[in-house]
């Protein structure tokens, strides 16, 4: 290693202070249901049989394919008996090996001032936090880990010359294992090329071709078998139930609602101080802000210019931009939507391409004691707010709590806290929060399921009725919230409604309204409640 001595450890303590107050922290918000409440990640099994089931538990609303991650999820809830400290070990452990690879990655691209300053940017990124802070994180972490790990070993062998066999199948099986740990990781064959159109810019096509076109088609294919993989388990190759503010759009729409975000991804990757566990509509996904996508779509294309024209005299900015671009794209909902608008935890791979172009950018001006200074204030300051921002994740009424003071101005957080709050018996409160979610946001029909479920068990299906025709309303081909306002209705002898919810069910395609529609037809006819079976 060319670097400075002691530089390695450097990095990596600023990951511990950055980072360690981790292990304090509990299973929180997607834990629950993907470790806590989850009979596959519960029964250790040999790893191929992960590969036939889906990321979330079928009882979730959820579409990914992660067969890496939830084997590994496996393994420490076996090895712990369900304790999370070492679920929250395995991600310090993470967060460290990918440091370590982001430094020794940078110094085969950078002069040693420039990557110990990458690295240490890297290493108190307070946007990582929610990745490493959240157990389900080390998803991100696993996908980083080893496309960071592919990338280096790209470099150091193409230094060599032609790719060798041996060469070809590790980079393969790399491929594999960071589409499996996350899907985001099938960008990884564009990162190596990226690398090598950038940093190995004098071959002649032909060489080219002739070095690296085979290693290029295995990794292609490793990609397809991938999702074939996925396609086979889940039935489908998208993002599953498109986020709040998405439904129903199409791809110009959704860059139309997307393009303001570009801001938020400057944010949070450049100055992240203010975070935010939800982007929710209506403070993000709401109204179309037509000057602000406008001006975002601009951003984009400008920074896609600044990359292709710096190609030759400054090619660590463009392998940086190329690299931030390429690894937004699976998660910028333009090629398919997504279950979220933005997510900090999706930026850890993109942040490396960020840091790159930092420590390029520092490079010129390592001797210039106030640029040095000015450096080690964001390394300090971004392993302060990193830190501070851990206890965040610590458990869910903290988490949830903090997550409406961040945004208040999204519905989500008021969901969450709600569901948080029924767990925790407090369902007065918790109505109170579902109430002030469906004010901001009324199209997502879990909303009025949740807070008219509250009231019918109370046997109160007279306040009950508006609110599930609300989410009947906001999702007609939904089962949860018709069937809810049926037996409201019952309850309420309101026999003639009863039939018509139903008889609206079954136009649209939900035959199991039938029994309910017999039900009412009956109650009609008898002045009799026929009970639910």
């Amino acid at each position: 290693m060319k670097g400075p001595r002691g530089a390695l450890f450097f990095v990596l303590g600023l990951v511990i202070v950055a980072t360690g107050r981790s292990l304090g922290n509990g299973f929180t918000f997607d834990d629950v249901p993907i470790i806590l409440e989850n009979a596959q990640v519960h029964a250790f099994s040999p790893p191929w049989v992960y590969a036939g089931q889906s990321y979330w538990p079928p009882a979730d609303l959820g579409d990914a394919y992660r067969p890496w991650t939830v084997w590994w999820f496996a393994i420490q809830w076996a090895v712990a008996g369900g304790a999370p400290w070492l679920f929250h070990l395995v991600n310090l452990a993470l967060t460290v090996a990918v440091a370590a690879l982001v430094y020794c990655m940078a110094l085969e691209l950078l002069p040693a001032a420039g990557a110990v300053a990458a690295a240490a940017l890297f290493a108190v990124h307070p946007v990582h936090v929610e990745a490493t802070g959240n157990v389900v994180g080390q998803a991100e972490l696993w996908m980083t880990l080893f496309s960071v790990a592919a990338v280096l070993v790209y470099l150091r062998a193409r230094q060599r010359g032609a790719l060798g066999g041996p060469m070809k199948w590790t980079l393969a099986g790399l491929t594999v294992l960071a589409s499996a740990s996350k899907e985001q990781g099938i960008v990884l064959p564009g990162l190596l090329g990226l690398i090598e159109l950038a940093v190995f810019p004098g071959h002649p096509w032909r060489t080219r071709i002739r070095d690296v076109g085979g290693t290029f088609g295995l990794l292609a294919l490793a990609v397809v078998l991938f999702l074939i993989g996925r396609w086979t388990v889940l039935g489908d190759l998208g993002g599953g139930p498109p986020a709040a503010g998405l439904e129903g759009l199409g791809l110009a729409a959704r860059a139309q609602v997307m393009g303001p975000m570009v801001f938020d991804w400057l944010r949070l990757l450049v100055w992240p101080a203010a975070l935010s566990a939800q982007y929710s509509p209506p403070a993000y996904g709401g109204p179309v802000d037509f000057p602000r996508a406008l001006v975002g779509g601009m951003i984009a294309v400008g920074a896609a210019v600044v990359g292709w024209r710096a190609r030759r005299r400054a090619p660590l900015v463009t392998l940086g931009l190329g690299w931030l671009g390429l690894t937004l794209l699976p998660v910028s909902n333009l090629l398919f939507p997504t279950g979220v608008l933005i997510a900090e935890r999706t930026l850890l791979l993109p942040s490396v391409g960020v840091v790159l172009v930092a420590g390029y950018g520092f490079e010129p001006f390592k001797r210039t004691w106030a640029v040095g200074v000015a450096l080690a204030l964001v390394v300090g300051l971004g392993a302060i707010r990193s830190f501070s921002r851990q206890a965040v994740w610590r458990d869910g009424p903290t988490l949830f709590a903090q997550t409406i003071l961040d945004q208040p101005g999204g519905y989500r957080g008021y969901f969450i806290l709600g569901r948080e709050l029924v767990r925790g018996q407090q369902s007065d409160r918790a109505a109170e929060m579902f109430r002030r979610a469906a004010n901001l946001y009324d199209r997502d029909p879990r909303v009025f399921e949740d807070w008219g479920q509250i009231l019918r068990v109370k046997n109160q299906c007279a306040q009950a009725v508006p609110i599930f025709e609300r989410g009947v309303k906001a999702a007609p081909t939904g089962t949860i919230a018709r069937s809810r306002l049926f037996e409201c209705l019952m309850h309420e002898r309101r026999f003639q409604t009863a039939a018509e919810v139903a008889r609206a069910g079954i136009a649209l395609g939900s035959t199991e309204f039938s029994p309910n529609l017999v039900r009412a037809e009956r109650a009609l006819a008898t002045g009799t409640v026929t009970p639910q079976t």
